[in-house]
């Protein structure tokens, strides 16, 4: 068999397997309306000022952290304007995930 052949024969069955990038693919990062849910049900936990305490496993505020993809706090901070940056406690942003753990 000659090589190109060969190399079409293996980008052929490598598409065949290969899953289509829309179907069958796990989100893994957050998106904007994860972190418009986190920092709104979150607000008293890391607003500039406020007092370090920690949410209640089974508060909104939990339930909007557990509802962000691996629970990923980083990819929130990752996502903050700069506004919000000076509005919000990015360490306490990240310290959510741990605090909401299932």
């Amino acid at each position: 068999m000659q090589p190109q052949a060969v190399a079409i024969l293996l980008l052929a069955v490598s598409a065949m397997v290969s899953p289509h990038p829309v179907i069958g693919v796990k989100r893994g990062r957050c998106e904007e309306k994860d972190k418009e849910r986190v920092l709104t049900a979150c607000k008293h936990f890391i607003m500039v000022g406020h007092p370090k305490e920690s949410p209640h496993n089974h508060s909104p505020c939990c339930k909007a952290v557990q509802a962000v993809p691996g629970h990923d706090m980083q990819c929130i901070v990752d996502l903050l304007t700069e506004k919000e940056r000076n509005e919000h406690e990015q360490a306490s942003i990240i310290a959510l995930q741990e605090a909401c753990d299932d």
